[in-house]
Order: structure tokens, then C-alpha cells, then sequence
């Protein structure tokens, strides 16, 4: 199985961290979302979209790559993200996810971690989930990158 992780980390590089994390356990290529053209994901069975969560939703360069993806038949593709409020994962994927479901390609999957979040007035505080990603969120992503696998 060919794997690609796609994925957009701008801040404090959460989502790097879990990107390859998920790279590792899938045997996967890793990139960032700016070096992926929507016609090079045509190659791979499994595809990882990822990013940290801005204004309620995915980076928008994984949005406008998803939107303009041209999948093969049998192609999957999973979403993952990190976030200071993880447990909103369902609200903070959907934008994502509604992009896919333009192409029909089936969601096999969904992954949020914490991650150190300084939006706004959680600058002023200091930020939220400070050291995290960490070792048990590396975990967690690892295992349900297995589930993904079947491994």
C-alpha cells in the first residue's frame, strides 16, 4: 500500500510532530500540503490530511487541495489534526471533510490530538496544552495509524 501524509504545521509544529509520527508507522511519504499538487495524490492508496486548526477548521491550502483532488478508484484517505480543544474534532474536521465528500472518496478515519495553542487571548495566559503534542499523543497517533494499516 502506498501511502501519503499531507499535512500544514504553522505555529509551534503540533502537527509535524503527529504528521510524522503517522509517516513512521504507515511506512508513508511525508509533505507539507505547499509541495503537493492535486495531481500527485493520484498515485497513492492512503491519503493523510492534516493540519492544526485555524478559525474552526483545517489550513485552507489542505481545504483548496482537497477540492481540487481527482481521485482513482479505491483510494482512501484519512484526517488528522491537532487542536487546543481536541474533543471539538467532529465541528473542526467537517469543512475538511466536506471538501472530500465533493469527490466521494470515502473518510476512512479521523485523529485529533492536543496541541500548544496561543490563539488570541490564550497568548496573553501563556497558551493551552504547553509540551503537547507528547509522547502519549505520539502514541495514540501510532496506534490508530496501525488501526488504519490493519496492522
Amino acid at each position: 500500500m502506498k501511502v501519503l501524509i499531507v499535512y500544514q504545521s504553522m505555529h509551534h509544529g503540533n502537527t509535524r510532530v503527529i504528521a510524522e509520527a503517522l509517516a513512521t508507522a504507515l511506512y508513508a511519504e511525508c509533505r507539507e500540503a505547499g509541495r503537493v499538487k492535486p495531481q500527485d495524490l493520484r498515485g497513492y492508496d492512503l491519503i493523510g490530511f492534516g493540519s492544526g486548526i485555524y478559525f474552526g477548521k483545517h489550513h485552507q491550502s489542505l481545504i483548496k487541495l482537497a477540492e481540487r483532488m481527482q481521485p482513482v478508484p479505491g483510494q482512501r484517505v484519512f484526517i488528522f489534526s491537532t487542536a487546543g480543544i481536541p474533543f471539538l474534532q467532529k465541528r473542526w474536521h467537517r469543512a475538511l471533510k466536506a471538501a472530500l465528500a465533493g469527490h466521494g472518496v470515502p473518510v476512512c478515519g479521523e485523529f485529533c490530538s492536543a496541541g500548544y495553542d496561543t490563539y488570541a487571548i490564550l497568548g496573553v495566559i501563556g497558551g493551552i496544552h504547553h509540551g503537547r503534542p507528547d509522547q502519549r499523543d505520539v502514541d495514540r497517533a501510532v496506534a490508530f495509524a496501525k488501526e488504519l494499516s490493519g496492522r
